[in-house]
């Protein structure tokens, strides 16, 4: 805790003799003196009756204004001599104490003293008491004693001193308060506060953040009755572009940043960002051709797209397409490159170009691809194709660059027609109606349809039909026999490929 500064009320040394307090009853008991200490000439008050009998001497200070007081403290410094020095002292009614007592008000009452009001704060007994050796060789015992008494409520107070019967010498009484000093603690400026009333409790005063400095929530200390301050919760941090030094904020100097509120200091700016021009950057801009994307934190260098994808090649399979290629040389400088595939098709008889249709099937979706390969399908034959490979990364679209690699393949090659599926439509004791399906786009490639059939216990021997549509009947069949067959796309190429064998029976006989 730091060292708190007291506010001074009445100091009576510092008087010299010109306060003029009340004693009661008046003219008797305490007396005011001076003396000399130390080469100084001092005055004091003393009262030394200790040969009269019962005594009760008072003395009253003038009224003391307390201000924003609310604990005072009373310092006093007193000789008591040691009733043994005097040996026939009032028959026992000697003392070698005396009591301290406060009355507040909110006016002065002048010269009116009344005992009642006051309430006593304490027995005041000295640690060393002069004996009649010391006293005889101006060898005082001087003792210190603090006393304080709180809350206090009205305008003002006067302290009393009761006198029962002692030989004391008062030679200084400091009344003050205590307050914890303005300070700056954890980057928060706490305001003087004047310490509480209650010895057991704290007050709590908010902080206010120094300059350029902010907090989630406001900083407090604790203000203890002893001006100490103790107990601080929360803290103010430097904003964004600001480090701390010592209690405040400073700026960042230029070539340097700091991106967020928090207790680190500012950083020299990342790769491929340029020196932030002025003091206090949250941030360091980026070079020319260089780009952030949202999600990049601050600290992080400035990145760039990645250059084109490398070795791009496509290898005919009959109609299908084996697109191949290489990550970039330069990634840009980032982990999250991605492809895209973009597709057109020209023909060579009329040189028009376009945009590859729906037809065209991608293994992978084209967009956002990861790999560095798809397969592509259902191309048609006699075409050239153009594949460009686009490479990509977060920062991708703030650029204009586009970083693309192509490569062009002519498919000569065709899948023959296939037919995919055969159907049952109908069926009687000696007869089977039998339809099918083949892909559209090579439905006008067909000549004919050579369906191929025997019965299931005899496979060798087997019968062929041909016909031009996509149905037939197959007549002349056994009552409840089960049947095989296989349907057979024919082009003026040649052969298709067999559709997979299917298996149907007929109806058992006398059954329609």
């Amino acid at each position: 805790p730091l060292s708190s500064p007291t506010v001074v009320l009445l100091d009576f040394a510092k008087a010299h003799g010109e306060l003029g307090w009340l004693t009661h009853p008046y003219g008797k008991g305490w007396d005011q003196l001076q003396n000399v200490l130390n080469d100084s000439l001092i005055y004091m008050y003393s009262v030394c009756n200790v040969l009269e009998g019962e005594q009760e001497n008072w003395l009253r200070t003038n009224w003391i204004y307390r201000g924003v007081a609310q604990r005072i403290f009373i310092e006093l410094q007193f000789t008591v001599r040691d009733c043994n020095s005097f040996p026939t002292a009032g028959g026992g009614s000697c003392k070698e104490t005396f009591n301290l007592y406060y009355a507040e008000s909110d006016v002065d009452y002048g010269t009116n003293f009344q005992k009642r009001q006051f309430r006593k704060i304490d027995t005041i007994a000295p640690d060393e008491i002069t004996v009649q050796e010391d006293f005889a060789a101006r060898n005082v015992k001087l003792n210190l004693e603090v006393r304080s008494v709180g809350p206090l409520q009205r305008k003002g107070f006067y302290l009393a001193f009761q006198d029962l019967g002692a030989c004391v010498a008062l030679l200084s009484v400091r009344v003050y308060y205590k307050r914890c000093p303005a300070v700056v603690r954890g980057m928060a400026r706490f305001p003087e506060t004047v310490a509480g009333a209650d010895s057991q409790t704290l007050a709590e005063v908010r902080g206010s953040c120094v300059a350029e400095a902010v907090a989630e929530q406001a900083p407090a200390l604790h203000c203890n009755a002893d001006g100490e301050w103790l107990v601080p919760i929360g803290e103010c941090l430097c904003r964004a572009g600001f480090q701390s030094l010592g209690d405040s904020c400073q700026a960042c100097p230029p070539g340097t940043f700091k991106a967020a509120v928090s207790s680190g200091g500012c950083q020299p700016c990342p790769p491929h960002t340029l020196p932030s021009p002025a003091a206090a950057a949250a941030v360091c801009p980026c070079e020319d051709g260089f780009f952030r994307a949202p999600e990049d934190p601050p600290e992080d260098p400035c990145t760039r797209p990645p250059s084109p994808p490398q070795a791009v090649t496509a290898v005919g399979l009959g109609a299908a397409v084996q697109l191949r290629w290489a990550p970039p040389a330069d990634p840009g400088g980032r982990e999250d490159v991605t492809y895209s595939i973009t597709c057109e098709q020209c023909w060579p008889e009329s040189g028009e170009c376009r945009p590859c249709d729906g037809g065209v099937r991608f293994s992978q979706a084209p967009r956002g691809l990861t790999g560095t390969g798809v397969t592509v399908t259902e191309l048609e034959p006699h075409v050239n194709y153009t594949f460009t490979v686009e490479a990509q990364n977060g920062v991708s679209p703030y650029s204009q660059q586009r970083s693309v690699a192509s490569a062009t393949i002519s498919v000569n090659q065709t899948e023959p027609p296939r037919v995919t599926s055969v159907s049952l439509d109908g069926r009687t004791a000696t007869s089977l109606v039998l339809s099918w399906t083949v892909p559209l786009r090579q439905q006008s490639r067909v000549w004919k349809y050579e369906v191929t059939y025997s019965k299931k216990v005899d496979e060798n021997s087997y019968s062929v039909l041909r016909c031009e549509g996509t149905s037939v009947t197959l007549p002349k069949l056994s009552p409840g026999t089960a049947y095989v067959v296989r349907v057979q796309a024919l082009t003026t190429d040649g052969h298709g490929a067999f559709s997979p064998q299917h298996e149907f029976e007929t109806l058992p006989e006398g059954e329609e």
